[in-house]
């Protein structure tokens, strides 16, 4: 598959879920997440994540 057309299904699946996410990042991320934990339910597969240790810290929502 050549790049572009890699890029192109990249920006579409970003707007698809942005649309969904009525373009709230908090959403969108929140969908992210949920996907994937689909995923790797269905497939049985183990992602892991790198710890960092943040210099800033997000507000919780309230």
């Amino acid at each position: 598959m050549p790049i572009n057309d890699l890029l192109e299904e990249r920006w579409r699946t970003q707007r698809k879920m942005a649309a969904e996410a009525d373009y709230n990042i908090k959403k969108m991320l929140d969908n992210a997440e949920k996907i994937v934990e689909e995923m790797t339910r269905e497939h049985g597969i183990t992602l892991k994540y790198a710890k960092l240790k943040p210099s800033w810290k997000m507000k919780k929502d309230t």
